[in-house]
């Protein structure tokens, strides 16, 4: 198996021209700042965000992403910063990529109800390979097996190059909407000592979000309130386009998550997640269940597992107290 892998890690690198693509959330509302730069500072204080997906579990090549991000709005000002990391490990870790941005965030009030932030991010993004565990094809002895030295050339064993996105966020009282795109200057990730012109640098990805949140009167209270944000998430990122459905339920101190992904040339998934807060605290898991061919994969491709945790100083007692009687009646309440 070790040896299918470092094969498919070899045909990763020489296939330049599809270009490598970005990780996305299932919890894609417990990750804002990696969904939308523009999202940075709607809290009301400073909140940390730290989350963790497991694909494929019992596929040995699958993917593990982290991702982390600080958010820090400034006081009586529209100005917001913020920062955010992702680490993506492929293929046993033989290939990783790492994404750091410092982000910039600015609202405009249009009127009483509608607001307008606009995002800008700007850092790094780094690939690296281990090439002393790849085997070539040109070391490859069909009767005895590999051995040998490669020919084979990489420019390099790791390519950092410089990382630029923006978005902007449209929100009112019950309804958002917003538009991001990451990778603005198509950063250079390519190892392979190749001709420039086959290989144009990380794909663009765009990313379009909207949603609601409404407060169920007839269930909620002060102490249990009550509310549901039927939302969606397109994105699209070279050939590869995917759509994500559904609703979020909550009440009191728990949430209850579906929904549905399609990746247009097929049916992907369906997302279940349930999360807790308490405070500033916010915790969250979800559960993918694949419903596309890849079930039937030889052994099985394993349960994908995500695990959110926030720390989120503007959910504080007093400061929501202080803020607004009821925090579930806005649109952004998901992702807070």
């Amino acid at each position: 198996m070790r040896t299918l892998c470092i094969v498919l890690v070899w045909l990763f690198c020489f296939c330049g021209r599809g270009g490598a693509q970005d990780a996305v959330f299932s919890q894609f509302y417990a990750s804002p700042l990696q969904l939308n730069p523009a999202f940075t500072g709607v809290s009301a204080a400073p909140r940390i965000t730290l989350n963790y997906r497991s694909q494929h579990t019992s596929y040995p090549s699958a993917f593990t992403t982290f991702a982390a991000s600080y958010e820090q709005p400034i006081h009586n000002t529209p100005s917001n910063f913020g920062f955010r990391m992702l680490t993506d490990s492929q293929l046993e870790g033989l290939y990783r990529n790492s994404q750091f941005a410092f982000i910039y965030a600015y609202e405009v009030r249009v009127n009483q109800e509608v607001f307008v932030r606009m995002g800008l991010s700007g850092g790094l993004l780094s690939s690296r390979l281990n090439f002393g565990g790849l085997i070539f094809g040109d070391i490859i002895d069909p009767a005895n097996g590999a051995g040998g030295v490669t020919e084979e050339e990489l420019a390099g064993v790791s390519k950092t190059s410089v990382d630029i996105g923006a978005g902007v966020l449209f929100y009112a009282q019950n309804l958002y909407g917003g538009l991001s795109i990451e990778h603005l200057n198509r950063p250079d990730e390519g190892l392979l000592a190749l001709d420039n012109n086959l290989y144009a640098g990380r794909p663009q990805r765009l990313s379009v979000h909207t949603g609601a949140q409404f407060e169920i009167k007839r269930y909620s209270n002060p102490r249990r309130p009550s509310y549901v944000t039927p939302n969606l998430l397109f994105t699209s990122q070279a050939s590869f386009q995917q759509l994500n459905v559904g609703a979020y339920f909550g009440y009191g101190l728990f949430s209850l998550g579906g929904w549905y992904r399609h990746a247009f040339g097929n049916p992907d998934g369906f997302i279940a997640a349930v999360t807790f807060r308490e405070d500033i605290l916010k915790i969250g898991l979800s559960y993918d269940s694949v419903i596309s061919g890849l079930r039937d994969v030889p052994g099985g491709l394993g349960a994908t597992f995500e695990l959110s945790f926030a720390i989120d100083f503007g959910n504080s007692a007093e400061l929501q107290r202080r803020r607004y009687a009821d925090r579930y009646n806005d649109c952004l309440g998901m992702f807070r």
